[in-house]
């Protein structure tokens, strides 16, 4: 299902499906809001943002609030997220396979590149990172647990779609582009690259397209958490390597780790 952001997806969420709860959607389309923008909101912000009534997003805020979910400045009179949503997750980061086992050679890679290795998994239209191992002076703007970045934008998200059928692929890209405009135009020609060589290479690539000076590549391993498939990406600084090192070699290092964890994973 695709993620529901605003009062004119709920209406047509609720449309094809009368049993859908509509309460406790607008009350998670509150918390959805942070995601995006995790600065402190007024109840005037989200329910402008959301669509909402602001009485209906005062009752919400205020019984989220008393579940720990937010925090509320009374100075600034805002809300911000609170700790609930920080132990909601920790049973999903948890339980994500073989992460244990993983960490000593996620973390030996970010090393020999400088740069940070990740897990994510997809969500909607973004990958969400599980796991981050950074060298002491990774990569500007890390990827922290719980961040959140678009699949187009990722080497780990164009991994991913290189996995997915012809038609499911591009189903998702039409929703993509039609979505997030701005982020699909800067990230087509990475994009195309990527899908036309995933299979020869093993790996998808980014060489800076998405900004933030970053290279990176990306892996899409077979290993199943639930519906969502594991998937790996190594990102290092342009300033620290070239487009080629890509290729070369933070690529092909990448593919081997994921066959690492795909051959752990066949032997449980």
């Amino acid at each position: 299902m695709h993620q529901i952001k605003d009062q004119h997806d709920l209406r047509r969420v609720r449309g094809d499906d009368p049993e859908f709860a509509g309460t406790l959607a607008k009350g998670l389309m509150i918390l959805q809001a942070f995601v995006a923008d995790p600065r402190a909101h007024a109840n005037s912000e989200l329910a402008q943002r959301l669509g909402l009534p602001r009485p209906t997003v005062s009752r919400l805020c205020r019984s989220l609030q008393a579940m720990g979910f937010l925090d509320h400045d009374d100075r600034l009179d805002r809300y911000f997220i609170g700790p609930a949503a920080v132990a909601l997750a920790y049973p999903y980061v948890i339980n994500t396979p073989l992460l244990a086992q993983l960490r000593p050679a996620m973390q030996s890679m970010a090393d020999r590149f400088e740069g940070a290795v990740s897990v994510g998994v997809t969500m909607d239209l973004d990958v969400v990172y599980v796991e981050t191992c950074a060298h002491e002076h990774g990569t500007l703007k890390r990827p922290g647990v719980g961040a959140v970045r678009g699949i187009v934008e990722t080497a780990m998200g164009r991994a991913w779609l290189s996995q997915l059928a012809t038609a499911d692929r591009n189903r998702f890209l039409a929703r993509a582009r039609q979505a997030r405009p701005d982020e699909y135009r800067r990230s087509t020609e990475g994009l195309k690259d990527s899908l036309a060589h995933y299979g020869r290479r093993g790996f998808a690539i980014n060489r800076g397209d998405a900004g933030l000076g970053v290279l990176a590549v990306g892996v899409a391993s077979n290993i199943r958490y639930g519906p969502r498939r594991l998937l790996f990406n190594c990102a290092v600084p342009g300033f620290r390597a070239r487009p080629a090192d890509l290729l070369a070699a933070i690529g092909p290092a990448m593919v081997q780790l994921v066959n690492m964890a795909d051959r752990q994973v066949g032997l449980r």
